[in-house]
């Protein structure tokens, strides 16, 4: 393949020498010899087959070929020095990113970050909603918090806890269903679609099996268990939810617990995160809060 870019050492030397008028003046500003800065030129002439200069002696001039590409190469060196003067006086990012998915972002993850001291912690956090897959390069992220899959398995994971499935309601409710689950109707239960990543995902049929059959086709169907909770919140069906998610509404009054003994989740919440930060003090401070 035919290389298509001249070299930058050599547009450096012909922009130097064309801007101060000779390759003397170059030669200082790069602090190299007039003859490097000429054999440079020399090169970027050949790669163009043209001639940019007329030497005279000491004193050189632009022909017209060099009086073409003078003024773009010039914008484009002074662009380039202007992106160096941005980048250097812009701080380089030192905030701690964590992301999570929607439902524990929303429900558990605030009580657990609140016994973190975040001004004594020495880095600012930044938290962040994301779905799996998150890509920790692209999308500067620095922890990941998820449930149910191995999709981090390059990363350095953590257990934070496991969790229980139980079935709440609003009081109200409860006042007119009762708090028997396999005798709610199908269409005031809800359920939560935890998506294809999931080969076994919590649902009613798994929580009330030896009972009887739900027919997953009535009822409303969310896409996390937080819009669940706020569902069953708000008096319109009983909702399956993790009781770390719910224990807040739970204390709270909003939502009670239904007459059913909770149902552990097969798999653990966990943190991912790069192995490099595995011995950073921020990063154990947040995970030791987060499993709290």
């Amino acid at each position: 393949m035919v290389k298509k870019t001249a070299p930058l050492n050599a547009l450096r030397a012909f922009e130097a020498a064309a801007r101060t008028g000779s390759f003397a003046n170059a030669a200082r500003e790069f602090g190299v010899s007039p003859a490097a800065i000429s054999q440079q030129v020399r090169l970027l002439e050949e790669f163009w087959g043209t001639t940019l200069f007329v030497r005279q002696g000491n004193r050189i001039a632009l022909t017209d070929a060099g009086l073409t590409a003078y003024p773009s190469l010039g914008e484009a060196m002074s662009s380039i020095e202007e992106l160096s003067r941005q980048m250097l006086r812009t701080p380089h990012r030192n905030r701690l990113v964590l992301s999570a998915p929607q439902s524990v972002a929303e429900t558990w993850l605030a009580s657990r970050l609140c016994v973190l001291d975040l001004p004594g912690l020495g880095q600012p956090l930044d938290i962040r909603i994301d779905d799996d897959p998150i890509d920790f390069v692209r999308d500067k992220i620095d922890m990941r918090i998820f449930y149910g899959h191995d999709l981090y398995g390059d990363y350095q994971v953590d257990t934070l806890f496991s969790d229980v499935l139980v079935a709440l309601a609003s009081p109200g409710f409860v006042a007119l269903h009762g708090d028997a689950p396999g005798h709610i109707d199908d269409h005031r239960l809800i359920h939560t679609d935890w998506g294809q990543a999931y080969s076994t995902s919590p649902s009613w049929n798994l929580f009330l099996a030896g009972c009887r059959i739900v027919n997953r086709n009535s009822g409303l169907r969310v896409q996390s268990s937080s819009a669940a909770l706020n569902l069953a919140r708000q008096g319109c069906g009983a909702a399956l939810i993790p009781l770390k998610i719910a224990e807040d509404d739970l204390s709270s009054g909003r939502v009670v617990r239904l007459d059913a003994p909770p149902v552990p989740m097969t798999h653990g919440y966990k943190v991912a995160y790069p192995k490099r930060l595995a011995r950073s003090p921020v990063v154990r401070s947040v995970i030791r809060a987060l499993g709290a």
